[in-house]
């Protein structure tokens, strides 16, 4: 076995097994985030997916007829949406320095916005970045997001693995509730070709951890009626500490 490879946020083995495990998430998903749209008003128009990931969620927006973009930092996983969503427009960047286009709903599933970028750049306050998507929203636009929130009762240490044909993955999660943060270290295992040879890769993600009520401020200081935060979209419910928040921008 050759030695641990360090790689780019999200990079190729990560990008592969985030796009072949995990797409079950926006498959369950899906029917949900679709009726909260349609709830909402939304049942056309340009949804913009924010750390759109493999674009499976593009595809299904694009299946039902809205013109989906998609954004992600990691060009290993921007790569795979252009190959999932042909149809969709993917632009291969940091969601806080693309320039949004006037839409009808913003989406960053998946802990999106919590992530801290590898490099140590600054990203703006919650309530600066949902203002810039206010701007971008049209009247009655729909943000949906969620995240995983602060509880100093029951902070998270996880350890969990999976595996496929050609990967495994294992992850140790460790949450900080007095910094309002967590670290997730991730060690992928990813086989090298047709043969027995694998191929061992690790990354450490920072992620802030912010309250329940500092996303609801923000959301509200940004222009946002707030229609859900819960542990779900819909019936669908989200992983360990999660909030799933639901808004909508006044008219």
């Amino acid at each position: 076995m050759r030695k641990p490879k360090r790689s780019s946020f999200y990079g190729g083995d990560l990008a592969h097994v985030h796009h072949t495990g995990f797409g079950d998430f926006l498959a369950a998903a899906a029917p949900e985030l679709l009726a909260i749209l349609h709830r909402a008003g939304v049942c056309a128009g340009t949804v913009v997916d924010l750390g759109c990931g493999g674009g499976q969620w593009l595809r299904v927006l694009g299946e039902h007829g809205y013109d989906a973009v998609g954004v992600d930092v990691s060009p290993a996983l921007a790569a795979r949406a252009r190959r999932e969503a042909p149809d969709a427009r993917v632009v291969t960047a940091s969601i806080y320095d693309f320039a949004l286009p006037l839409c009808d709903a913003v989406t960053a599933l998946g802990e999106v916005l919590g992530y801290l970028p590898p490099d140590g750049a600054r990203i703006p306050s919650f309530e600066r970045f949902f203002r810039r998507v206010a701007r971008a929203l049209r009247p009655g636009g729909v943000l949906a997001f969620d995240l995983v929130v602060r509880n100093p009762k029951a902070p998270l240490h996880t350890r969990n693995w999976r595996s496929g044909d050609d990967w495994a993955v294992l992850a140790e999660t460790i949450e900080d509730p007095k910094r309002g943060r967590l670290v997730r270290d991730v060690t992928t295992f990813r086989r090298v070709g047709a043969g027995e040879r694998w191929r061992r890769g690790h990354e450490l993600h920072r992620v802030r951890v912010p309250s329940r009520r500092e996303l609801l401020d923000a959301l509200r200081a940004a222009g946002f009626a707030v229609r859900a935060a819960a542990p779900r979209y819909g019936s669908f419910a989200l992983g360990p500490g999660r909030l799933g928040f639901v808004a909508t921008r006044r008219r």
